[in-house]
This record gives C-alpha cells, sequence and structure tokens, in this order.
C-alpha cells in the first residue's frame, strides 16, 4: 500500500466516523481548545480499550510510549488548524522516532503505518460521537485538513523509513530474525546460528504480565538480556524468545545461562516467567522451543513464584496444562471434592504444597496432625485415590493442577 493509499483509507475511517452527510454551509469551526479538550479524552478512552495491536511486538513495549506519541500527535494537529503551517519533519521528529522504534523492534512499515490509520479513525470517530450535532456539521468541515496532516505524518514516517533501509544495520537485524524463526521452525542453523560443530542451544521463552506501564522495564530487560555472549532475542506477540549457544557441558551452562536471565530480570521490575529448554542440536530446537513455550505459558498461568522454569521443577504443572482436551478429565477426579466440605480440598492442597510433610500442613492450617490425617483419608474416601501413596498422589496432584487451570 502508498502513503497515499494508506491516508485516503484513514480519510474514509474519519469521514464514515463523522457520521454527516450533510454540511451546514455556515457551520462554525470547532473552537480549538474544545478540539483539544476532546481529543484528550479520546485518547485517555482509547488508552482504556488497550491500544494498537503488533503481531511481532510486545504489547507492553508499545503501549508504554505509545500514548505520550499520539498525544504529541494530537497537539500537532490542533496546531496545524490553528496555524494552517504543515509540521515539518523537524516538528514530528518525536512521532517518527517513535515509528522507526516500532520498525527496529520487529514491526513492518505496514503495521506501523496500519496502526497509525486505526489510531486516527478510532480517536476521531470519537471525538465525532461525543459532539453535539452542530459541532458535527464543524467536524466534518475539517475532513480535509486532517486528512492533509495525516498524509504529512505518513510521508514522513514512509521517508523516514526508506532512508533507514539503507542502514547495514537493518538489513542485519531482518536477516537475524528471518534466521532466527528458520531455526525455531525447522532446526535449521542459517546466518547467524551457523556457529559450527558441536554447539549446544537454550531457548528461553518469556511471558509478560500484562501492564501498560512495564514499558521502560522491559525495554531495560531486553537491553540486558541483548548484551549476554551468543545470545539473539526475538519479539514477538506474547514477549520474547531468547535464542543461546554454547560449547561444553550443557548443565553447567544452563546453569551459567539461567543465572544470568535470573540476575538480569532482579534488576528490573517487569513481572513475567520464562520457560528454558536445551538442545544438543540445532535439529532439536524446534522441540526445546516448543516445550519452553509450554513452560513459560505453565507458570504464567499458575503464577508461580519463579522466574525461569523447567521441565524438571513443574513435571506434573507442565503435563497437566498441555493435556488439551484431557484437562476436564484430569478435573473429574476430585471433582467429588467440590460437592463435599471445602477444607478436604484445601488441605490436599497445602499438602502437596508442604511436599506431602503432615506436620508441616497442620501447622500452616493451624490444625492438629490428627485433623490432617482424618482430612486425606476422608480425600481418599471421596476420590478412590490416597493422597498417602505416591503414584496415586501424583495423579490427585495433576487434577488439582487441570483444576486450576480451568478457574483461571
Amino acid at each position: 500500500m502508498t502513503n497515499r493509499q494508506t491516508c485516503e483509507v484513514v480519510v474514509v475511517h474519519i469521514a464514515n466516523g463523522c457520521e454527516c452527510a450533510v454540511m451546514e454551509a455556515n457551520a462554525m469551526a470547532v473552537p480549538n481548545l474544545t478540539l483539544r479538550t476532546r481529543l484528550k479524552a479520546a485518547i485517555d478512552w482509547y488508552a482504556s480499550q488497550g491500544g494498537p495491536a503488533y503481531r511481532r511486538v510486545p504489547s507492553e513495549l508499545v503501549v508504554s510510549d505509545f500514548f505520550d506519541g499520539i498525544a504529541y500527535n494530537a497537539d500537532a494537529l490542533v496546531t496545524f488548524l490553528e496555524t494552517g503551517k504543515l509540521p515539518t519533519a523537524h516538528d514530528l521528529r518525536a512521532i517518527t522516532d517513535l515509528a522507526m522504534t516500532r520498525l527496529a523492534s520487529g514491526a513492518t512499515l505496514g503495521e506501523v503505518t496500519g496502526a497509525y490509520q486505526e489510531v486516527s479513525a478510532a480517536l476521531w470517530r470519537r471525538v465525532v460521537a461525543d459532539s453535539s450535532p452542530s459541532d458535527r456539521a464543524a467536524l466534518a468541515d475539517l475532513i480535509p485538513r486532517v486528512a492533509e496532516y495525516i498524509f504529512q505524518v505518513v510521508s514522513l514516517i514512509a521517508t523516514e523509513a526508506a532512508h533507514r533501509s539503507g542502514d547495514p544495520l537493518s538489513d542485519v537485524r531482518e536477516r537475524n530474525r528471518a534466521a532466527a524463526d528458520e531455526l525455531l521452525r525447522s532446526g535449521e542453523a542459517t546466518g547467524l546460528f551457523d556457529v559450527g560443530p558441536g554447539a549446544n542451544y537454550t531457548i528461553a521463552v518469556f511471558q509478560i504480565a500484562g501492564s501498560s506501564t512495564a514499558g521502560s522495564a522491559l525495554g531495560d530487560l531486553k537491553a540486558r538480556i541483548e548484551a549476554f555472549a551468543h545470545t539473539y532475542v526475538r519479539l514477538d506477540l506474547n514477549g520474547w524468545v531468547v535464542v543461546h549457544w554454547f560449547w561444553g557441558d550443557v548443565a553447567a551452562a544452563v546453569a551459567r545461562f539461567r543465572g544470568k536471565l535470573e540476575h538480569a530480570r532482579a534488576h528490573t521490575s517487569v513481572q513475567c516467567w520464562a520457560g528454558i529448554a536445551s538442545s544438543t542440536t540445532a535439529y532439536g530446537v524446534p522441540g526445546a522451543y516448543r516445550r519452553a513455550a509450554g513452560l513459560a505459558a505453565t507458570a504464567q498461568k499458575l503464577r508461580r513464584a519463579d522466574f525461569v522454569v523447567d521441565l524438571g521443577q513443574v513435571a506434573i504443572e507442565y503435563l497437566s496444562a498441555t493435556a488439551g482436551p484431557d484437562i476436564p478429565a484430569l478435573v473429574e477426579i476430585v471433582e467429588p471434592l467440590s460437592h463435599s466440605d471445602p477444607v478436604f480440598g484445601e488441605t490436599l492442597r497445602v499438602f502437596f504444597d508442604k511436599n506431602c510433610n503432615q506436620l508441616a500442613t497442620a501447622r500452616a492450617m493451624h490444625v492438629h496432625r490428627n485433623s490432617v490425617t482424618y482430612r486425606l483419608a476422608k480425600v481418599h474416601t471421596l476420590t478412590g485415590l490416597n493422597p498417602l501413596n505416591f503414584a496415586e498422589a501424583a495423579s490427585l496432584h495433576a487434577a488439582l493442577i487441570a483444576l486450576r487451570m480451568v478457574q483461571e
């Protein structure tokens, strides 16, 4: 889509949003102060809706500075309506720099201009919806000038993107991302990841807790991880994927890398979880990626206290979470507890949290140990599974995890 086509689509969206087919010949322009106030209210409303979505950039990295940019944009628009003087590239540097940040993070030019189109149309429709019928006519009168401003912004973004596309770093970023996609998808080690024989790989998949204020902290965490040797960070919608390659002892190298991740996380306020898995060959990377993604999703779903989790830590939780259509069948195992006194199910949860130690369970629940023994016997009676038998306890544990999954 060309710049002009993009602008024309935006104008059509805005015109539709105006809901005014006939303009009064003598309609007075909406006072600029009023328009500024209404645009600010529209921005606040749009912020409450969550902001624009990108396919390859985590929303938390977008929202944190997006609304500062769009507020600057709205102010520049009203200034143009007041003065009739189109803003220059210098005037709109904050906006184009923000767009370039999105491109550097992995978004395409079409996504960036598409987001601008989406937001422009949504904000204008909101301003129109909150206006009186007479003001709507005046707003309709402004459409050609608004379209002129939008075309200017889109042109400046596209021009800056074209200018930077000649930057060797931009080409390197695209090649590295393509190589990462191929490694994670098929296990083909090309480009950056073609590191010779004997290389091992560790994959860490991050799940980020939604927060519109996490952007700067996320950027800090990302920068710290990118500074690691032999490491590549690939952004995606949920967070990012970290690919780390190394030689030598796998267990020791994975432990060191895990320690680095935890150290980096400790220096930020980011709420997130990372699943980690390794492979001794490039061809095993897709499987490690799948496991790491499942582990991260499991840890986030269960809101685990651990930041980094591996299969050894959460094997039962992982298997329960990835049971898919079988999750309801797992839940049925502990279904009888839901029809009885809640204390039995709660005692079972605490019992597992305390590593199946009855005395520790009794202390945590402020009851006598005999009460715990009685309650666990009642669980045995209700479910047919004995919590004091290892195999049957594992089944009960898996069922409780599945129950948490469906209740979230």
